[in-house]
């Protein structure tokens, strides 16, 4: 390999890209209420909400805006936005993401960016584990992805990050993979990182993803499947979130209404399920679709399609009744 460029240490793009004292503080009090969630203590409703990717800062910063309404509109729901800077690809070809696009800077302004202006704390994904020191002030919530839920490294990074982390499921649709993850992740361990040998706590933030597979797996027998598969590998406060896209959704963005609506009504029903799924995800951007189907618009999706922030309004409305 030949390096093309350095990145910057951590600490030098935090003193160029710095997160205020206040900023700070209104930051760890929304996380607060989104660990009391994903630990059971709270009853209010997670939704992860947001572009399939963040490609344009200005369609990014527009969207927050938007979706910081609804949220406000909707109190027993907690809402962390999408701003997922890092994109998986199943051939490596197509779209990576700001990051590749812009870099590492860039993605922790745009972070910083929509925290400031919408009041709304952010999600990325956590594609390459050793860029968490650049986020770990301004991310709330970190996605191990299905192609890495699997690597050893994700698992360890993980049990040492000061925030949520989700760890969906593999493509392949094996249960035990999420499960062993979120078991891992939840325990001290010790690893090299950085150029340093380290040792983390456990991560109690932890918790389990279910996007789907060839299949849907977002159904009541699902859920009960796992929550079994915690109980059994003994995963401290076992949590869920439902993608209601991806394989649940058979990658068809307009039934992600229908998908939370049932996961709204099967927690309704099961005592069982209700503890257990604490959320969603939802993918959401100004414009309805894709580019590839739907041709370019300012804020439309350029890589998985989404609903649009309207339809997206609704729908929030709906879950919030349904609580």
């Amino acid at each position: 390999m030949n390096v093309i460029a350095e990145l910057p240490l951590a600490d030098e793009i935090k003193i160029g890209v710095p997160v205020s004292a206040s900023l700070a503080g209104y930051k760890a009090s929304c996380d607060a209420e989104l660990a009391s969630i994903l630990l059971g203590e709270s009853d209010r409703f997670l939704l992860i909400v947001g572009p399939c990717s963040a490609d344009d800062p200005a369609a990014v910063l527009e969207y927050a805006t938007g979706l910081a309404k609804i949220a406000q509109a909707t109190p027993r729901i907690h809402v962390v936005m999408r701003v997922f800077t890092a994109k998986p690809r199943t051939t490596t070809t197509g779209y990576m993401g700001l990051i590749h696009d812009k870099g590492v800077e860039a993605a922790r302004r745009l972070h910083l960016d929509v925290l400031a202006t919408s009041g709304l704390t952010t999600a990325d994904e956590l594609l390459y584990p050793s860029l968490y020191p650049y986020f770990s002030d301004i991310v709330s919530y970190f996605a191990i992805g299905a192609r890495s839920c699997e690597n050893q490294e994700h698992r360890l990074v993980a049990s040492g990050i000061n925030a949520a982390v989700a760890v969906k499921n593999p493509l392949s649709g094996y249960l035990a993979a999420m499960v062993n993850a979120v078991f891992a992740a939840k325990q001290p361990q010790e690893f090299i990182f950085g150029g340093n040998v380290v040792k983390s706590s456990g991560n109690p933030l932890v918790h389990g993803v279910l996007r789907g597979c060839e299949r849907p797996n977002y159904h009541a027998a699902n859920l009960l499947e796992v929550a079994d598969m915690f109980a059994k590998a003994g995963v401290d406060s076992p949590a869920l979130i439902i993608d209601t896209n991806h394989g649940n959704s058979g990658k068809n963005h307009a039934a992600q209404p229908k998908i939370a609506l049932e996961v709204m009504q099967m927690r309704r029903n099961h005592p069982q399920i209700r503890r257990l799924v604490r959320g969603l995800m939802i993918e959401s951007y100004i414009e309805e679709g894709c580019t590839a189907a739907h041709g370019k618009a300012f804020g439309r999706s350029i890589t998985d399609p989404c609903l649009s922030l309207v339809a997206t309004a609704d729908l929030i409305s709906a879950i919030h009744d349904l609580l």
